[in-house]
């Protein structure tokens, strides 16, 4: 009866700490829109929604590309061409997020979006096609997002 106390307490200790650890960064991201069709493969599924526009990075080559992640522990950001995304120039975007803790989802919330990408306890990668317009642009994992699992960027 005593190992099945300490265990317990051990377990509960654990969740305690695992429940305050949860820090986020605030690295700056982007994604979201309107799904309209999916097609699942493998634990992979792909959703896309047609739109138009170009996106072009500081350099002029174009970038449509965003990567957001999530998990396994208490982080969540987003990049765009190997760097945290801070400031996006307006446009469409393929936003694609590996979810890597089934605990986690990855939730894109700004002007004209609120787009759940993942949810609990989704675990794999997703991709979305979004049209992120100017403003400021949230991420987060929604079960976690008062614990400061979240992110910010502004598009331009």
């Amino acid at each position: 009866m005593r190992k099945t106390t300490i265990a317990l307490g051990l377990a509960v200790v654990a969740l305690v700490l695992g429940a305050a650890a949860c820090g986020g960064d605030d690295n700056e991201s982007s994604a979201g829109g309107a799904t309209t069709e999916a097609t699942t493969t493998e634990g992979t599924t792909t959703e896309g929604t047609t739109t138009e526009g170009t996106t072009t990075s500081g350099g002029g080559e174009a970038s449509n590309m965003l990567e957001g992640e999530t998990g396994p522990g208490f982080e969540i950001e987003v990049k765009m061409n190997g760097e945290d995304a801070e400031t996006v120039p307006a446009g469409t975007y393929t936003l694609k997020v590996e979810d890597k803790s089934d605990i986690h989802n990855f939730h894109l919330i700004g002007p004209g979006v609120d787009e759940e990408v993942t949810d609990v306890p989704f675990e794999g990668e997703k991709s979305v096609t979004v049209t992120l317009e100017p403003g400021t642009y949230t991420y987060q994992c929604d079960p976690h997002a008062s614990q400061g699992m979240k992110g910010t960027f502004t598009v331009t």
